[in-house]
């Protein structure tokens, strides 16, 4: 039973690694054409979809993205300069800085988004019609586990985790 877990374990991650592979080149064209790096992105997408009014806090955001707070904060200061995000102090909890999308981060957000899922429909439209649902269903259950077993991230292979000690 062990060895068929195994093998399907390996199966799973040699079509998600050849899969990201795939989708990478073009998500990057998309970001990248905006003037954002990949990791700005990341935290960018991360505050439209998850953000909401009140924003995330600096240090949940880093771990929801596996970066140190210092990696997170140089990650966010050009997206500020840029109008795209806003820090501001929690309510009622003033020592908390959150991160909020501003109007134009939400645009751009969602203009990159909505590039991205072309080619994810494309992708699905080679499917038979009848499987195209419940791909997505699998792929997003595969996404929610992920989220329970893999998160927060440790960082401690983080290049500047080191230095923050």
């Amino acid at each position: 039973m062990v060895e068929g877990q195994d093998a399907l374990g390996m199966r799973l991650k040699r079509a998600l690694d050849r899969l990201a592979d795939r989708r990478r080149p073009a998500d990057r064209d998309a970001v990248c054409c905006r003037g954002l790096t990949y990791s700005q992105w990341a935290l960018l997408r991360t505050l439209c979809e998850e953000g909401g009014g009140a924003g995330l806090p600096m240090g949940a955001l880093a771990a929801r993205l596996g970066l140190t707070p210092s990696g997170a904060t140089r990650c966010a200061d050009p997206l500020v300069e840029r109008g795209l995000i806003e820090r501001r102090l929690r309510p009622g909890d003033r020592r908390v800085c959150c991160l909020i999308p501003t109007p134009e981060g939400l645009s751009l957000g969602h203009e990159i988004t909505a590039e991205c899922a072309a080619g994810d429909r494309a992708l699905l439209e080679r499917l038979p019609a009848g499987e195209r649902e419940a791909a997505v269903r699998a792929v997003e259950r595969l996404a929610q586990e992920a989220e329970t077993l893999f998160l927060p991230l440790d960082p401690c292979c983080l290049p500047d985790y080191q230095e923050e000690k």
